[in-house]
């Protein structure tokens, strides 16, 4: 962890530098801009990236050997991890001749070319996170001799998970912690097993509070049969309008969904508040703490079902896709949700167990760095003459409902959402952190989150308004803030709002 990541990383490079890595360097925002709109140049150069949006080239090579072996080729083609992940995108890809052939370790997806077809694959993968990973291509190239040996890396090689469960019931007390294929995964094979349970009740209406990460949005928007919806509402500090929604939809809740803080505005609502109304009228809680991480907030005792992106801050290095989903033993869903969400659930693959075993005994030094750091910075962020406006996990609106769950003092957590006094590029493409997706790093990264999460609104007027008028700045910078010194980091910041 002493390598330096505060300096221009050039386009397209894995960060970390390893053929794992869940992003790679998007240095400006004509990168930026290039991704989202898929132009051919941007594209082909990029070979790895966050896994769920991007196809990773040892997967793709598994893939194509895959279609060669099977005589596939010139077919849509993926690589799903289980016969039920892929019974499960035959039915939302609705498409005719899809075929699902076991492999060795994994289910190899066909379907003739359909533009339509394949944007719902992709949009299927993206969400639900059911795509095999890099180490399992890997793997599965080995066996095939078409690569001679695999990344030398740190693992763990005996009793991985045992010793991963054992870290995480540390923060999350509970008897029931299954780690799940992604983070994404843990929060959708927990959102189809409260569906079943609450289904049977004639429950209809699934609650979003607060501006929530895309996939968690479109997964309420996207798996609902006909008679379900979901209502949205996005100021997490009006009681008053929460309490009204209670009151219109009552009993047909089924569950409500928050991030603890959100994002990207970090932003944290009234536990008991919500706890309250949900107790009242039969509704399942689904909290995920991602955004500060389970070390630095406790919500179980707070919330009926826990998800979690173990990507960010267990696996600090940025080279493993996992998450985990918890349960509140005190919770009176809790005997039917035992059941239920290992029959949704995919477990990760075991090499990526070991990688994350091997890391995360890190997990509480490197979050009180990174606390540490956010602390400074932010205080350097508030009476810097280009910054507009802070968001992070102690503001004025948050600081109180937050602190009723973190798990002690000055606990914020890495990520620090920023507005600029100045136009977007300007900053963005001077600053030398690394400019990517995700967080949770031992690195400081950052990205101009609503054009990496929804550029269909940002690149139009109508869309633009929107944001403005639900409280987002369409401009806006989520920082992580990494472990390294705090006077280097505020020095690579200071080159890009200095310029």
């Amino acid at each position: 962890m002493n390598e330096t990541y505060l300096k221009h990383i050039p386009f397209a490079q894995p960060v970390p530098d390893t053929m794992h890595a869940v992003c790679c360097s998007l240095p400006t925002m004509k990168h930026i801009i290039g991704y989202e709109e898929k132009t051919a140049q941007i594209m082909d150069a990029i070979q790895v990236g966050y896994p769920r949006f991007v196809l990773h080239q040892t997967v793709r090579q598994a893939i194509c050997h895959a279609t060669d072996k099977h005589h596939r080729s010139g077919q849509a083609a993926y690589a799903l991890v289980s016969l039920q992940a892929a019974r499960q995108m035959e039915k939302f890809v609705e498409t005719e001749s899809f075929c699902i052939t076991p492999e060795a370790g994994f289910f190899l997806v066909t379907f003739p070319h359909d533009e339509k077809a394949c944007q719902r694959a992709d949009a299927f993968l993206q969400h639900t996170g059911l795509r095999i990973s890099s180490r399992q291509a890997e793997d599965y190239l080995l066996s095939a001799g078409r690569i001679t040996a695999l990344q030398e890396e740190t693992i763990m090689e005996k009793g991985a998970e045992h010793h991963v469960l054992d870290v995480l019931r540390q923060y999350i007390d509970s008897r029931f912690i299954r780690l799940a294929n992604s983070g994404m995964n843990a929060f959708y094979a927990a959102f189809q097993a409260v569906r079943k349970l609450q289904r049977a009740k004639g429950k209809t209406v699934y609650l979003q509070l607060g501006w929530l990460y895309l996939d968690t949005q479109k997964i309420l928007q996207t798996f609902l049969d006909d008679g379900e919806t979901v209502v949205s509402h996005f100021d997490v500090f009006d009681k008053r309008a929460i309490e009204r929604i209670f009151e219109q939809y009552g009993d047909s809740i089924a569950a409500v969904v928050t991030e603890l803080p959100t994002n990207p505005l970090v932003q944290t609502l009234d536990v008991a508040h919500l706890g309250q109304l949900a107790q009242r009228h039969d509704v399942v809680r689904i909290f995920d703490p991602t955004v500060s991480s389970i070390v630095n907030v406790n919500l179980l005792p707070w919330t009926d079902v826990l998800t979690t992106s173990l990507t960010k801050y267990a696996s600090h290095c940025g080279d493993v896709m996992i998450g985990a989903v918890a349960l509140n033993q005190s919770s009176p869903y809790y005997r039917e949700l035992q059941d239920l969400i290992p029959q949704e659930l995919e477990k990760p693959y075991p090499r990526n167990v070991q990688r994350l075993a091997a890391q995360i005994r890190g997990l509480p030094g490197v979050v009180a760095a990174i606390n540490a750091n956010t602390v400074r910075l932010v205080a350097w962020l508030n009476h810097h003459p280009m910054i507009r406006r802070v968001h992070w996990a102690y503001a004025d609106a948050s600081q109180k409902n937050y602190q009723h769950v973190t798990t002690g003092e000055q606990c914020p957590g890495a990520l620090v959402t920023i507005e600029l006094n100045k136009p977007l590029s300007e900053f963005f493409d001077r600053v030398l952190v690394v400019k990517a997706p995700s967080f949770g790093n031992f690195f400081t990264m950052m990205c101009p989150f609503l054009y990496m999460a929804h550029y269909d609104l940002v690149s139009n007027r109508q869309g633009r308004q929107l944001l403005h008028a639900l409280g987002l700045d369409p401009e806006l910078v989520r920082i992580s803030v990494g472990t390294e010194p705090i006077e280097a980091i505020i020095r690579a910041i200071e080159t890009g709002l200095s310029a």
